[in-house]
């Protein structure tokens, strides 16, 4: 009897947390996702700039030990640069980005304090954070922007390195 009433208390839950992977995005749509916020915040910094994706790199797998994680699939990084002139007040700038964004954004506390201009912003819709730092890149000033997805499951075909989205431009001058 009591074999069947445990067995009947977690089978419930058991499905439950095994449905969670059922419902899981593909990394094609996470990578999508993490795309299309940081085109959101290149869409504010004003122009002239010009965005640099860095080349994809292969997805990062959910189940790695060190992340104390059980998920099957991968997590996608964005990792862009967007070059600034170089009379552009970053600091200015990356304070008030969490404005610039809308009410789908909030600032959110970083989880490293460092010596330089960073903000870390929360897309609400997606719970997706993206950190935008002042950095200098080949001598060049500029923002660097770093998303990490969430978990999306693999067909396979994502075990390529995959450029994050094709560089931009609008030349400085």
């Amino acid at each position: 009897m009591g074999r069947k009433l445990t067995a009947a208390l977690l089978l419930p839950l058991t499905l439950g947390l095994g449905g969670c992977g059922l419902n899981a995005p593909t990394y094609e749509a996470v990578r999508d996702e993490v795309t299309s916020s940081l085109d959101r915040i290149v869409a504010v910094v004003p122009n002239p700039k010009e965005v640099v994706p860095q080349p994809g790199s292969d997805p990062y797998p959910c189940d790695n030990p060190l992340l104390l994680s059980r998920h099957q699939g991968a997590f996608f990084t964005g990792h862009w640069f967007v070059y600034v002139p170089e009379d552009f007040d970053i600091d200015l700038f990356i304070e008030s980005l969490p404005g610039l964004l809308g009410d789908d954004w909030e600032r959110v506390d970083p989880q490293v304090s460092v010596s330089f201009s960073n903000v870390d912003v929360l897309y609400k819709p997606l719970g997706l954070t993206v950190s935008v730092e002042d950095a200098l890149s080949d001598g060049r000033p500029a923002l660097e922007l770093l998303a990490i997805s969430r978990c999306g499951t693999l067909t396979g075909e994502e075990t390529t390195p995959v450029p994050s989205a094709p560089p931009t431009s609008d030349p400085l001058t």
